[in-house]
């Protein structure tokens, strides 16, 4: 027991997690591109609303969209590589980028809301729950004294399922499609950043969160 604990914190004191720089942001564009393009062979159509685009640099290609301009980036680093990232995004021109798709409940359209999406983990950490709750914890403390709620809309049973043992818990909604064409429904789901019995406050955590291997990559959107 004593062995299992020291070897947690072990691995909790390699991962370093915290907001990016604008430099590190083009790191994160750079892990989802490789994720949601290479990986699982996704891209949207040029006419999608939030202006989702494969932009290429100094050719090394990134996944950017229209509310990486109002979006907040956390990442989780092994050292100097990043192996996990999130965005936190407010409304722009007065709508979150889910209402481009779908409307969102009424509590949730305020100033003290934010839209989460671009949940990636890099292959090589998907089964290191270490990761994801150290980025989690982080992201927590960042914005829980301003914010009062996080949203996102995510696939049951995963990711939708890692995102509840998170804390985050399903809205009052229907499932929903962003698109005709998507294979999968969607559920609404959000974070009460007020609720301090969550892991993401940093609830005591006996287990790990889960085996993120086994999560469905699809997901991590």
């Amino acid at each position: 027991m004593v062995e299992a604990r020291a070897l947690e914190q072990s691995r909790q004191r390699r991962y370093v997690s915290k907001q990016l720089n604008e430099a590190e942001i083009k790191l994160a564009q750079r892990l989802i591109y490789q994720v949601f393009v290479e990986e699982m062979k996704w891209l949207p159509n040029s006419d999608n609303p939030s202006g989702i685009r494969v932009l290429v640099d100094e050719e090394i290609p990134r996944f950017v969209d229209n509310f990486d301009d109002v979006a907040t980036w956390f990442g989780t680093f092994d050292q100097e590589k990043l192996v996990a990232c999130w965005r936190f995004c407010r409304p722009l021109n007065a709508s979150f980028e889910l209402e481009l798709y779908h409307p969102i409940p009424t509590f949730l359209k305020t100033t003290k809301s934010l839209e989460v999406n671009r949940l990636v983990i890099h292959p090589d950490y998907r089964n290191k729950s270490s990761v994801l709750f150290n980025l989690v914890r982080q992201t927590y403390q960042q914005l829980h004294q301003t914010f009062d709620y996080t949203f996102a809309a995510v696939a049951f049973p995963e990711p939708g399922n890692l995102y509840l043992k998170i804390g985050l818990q399903r809205a009052n909604t229907q499932p929903f499609k962003y698109s005709p064409d998507d294979s999968q429904m969607v559920s609404l789901i959000y974070l009460d950043f007020k609720d301090k019995t969550t892991l993401a406050s940093g609830a005591a955590r006996r287990t790990p969160i889960v085996n993120l291997d086994k999560a469905d990559r699809s997901g991590f959107a």
